[in-house]
């Protein structure tokens, strides 16, 4: 049976900055050797570990290494196409597969953060647009992942991502856990 290429990925909560991937193909092809994966966000620049100087990142090891972690290739959340490749020994390309994600980890920790503070402390709802900025936060993590289902627009997704992180960012004025 023929190789069915394909491929999903997922953040791990508290290490926002690492994409981890899932070889998720089924059937055989005796050829393929290796992977290479290229993350390409909105403005056309490729994501890669420090160091490396191209512009994807090899997964060796096909079929035995199912799975591989890229550290350190996120400094914010982002919305990616994000391409597999899967190749013989001489580099031909034998399959592909694109998809397209949205990294949000960095935003969804700091979601869950302002979700502690309110357990810890109630009196936060009270505070002056503590509840519509965590709204406003929640709001722009999810129409970021909504352009992405619906139509893979990662340009739609990346302007909701960064709405949502300049509210992290100055979480110190729009999210008053101090109080």
């Amino acid at each position: 049976m023929a190789l069915t290429p394909n491929f999903t990925t997922t953040q791990t909560p508290g290490a926002p900055e690492d994409i981890n991937f899932e070889d998720l193909s089924t059937g055989t092809d005796g050829a393929v050797t290796k992977r290479r994966i290229y993350v390409q966000t909105s403005n056309g620049d490729f994501l890669v570990a420090s160091g490396n100087s191209n512009q994807y990142s090899d997964w060796p090891n096909f079929p035995t290494d199912t799975t591989i972690t890229i550290s350190d290739i996120l400094v914010k959340d982002v919305g990616a196409r994000v391409v597999v490749q899967w190749l013989d020994v001489s580099n031909n390309i034998l399959y592909d597969k694109t998809r397209y994600f949205g990294f949000t980890c960095f935003n969804e920790d700091f979601d869950y953060e302002t979700t502690q503070n309110v357990a810890g402390n109630q009196l936060l709802m009270n505070d002056n647009n503590f509840w519509f900025n965590k709204s406003l936060l929640r709001t722009y993590i999810d129409s970021g992942d909504n352009a992405i289902e619906r139509a893979s627009d990662i340009n739609a997704a990346q302007q909701c991502y960064n709405l949502a992180t300049e509210l992290h960012t100055d979480s110190q004025y729009l999210f008053n856990a101090n109080s």
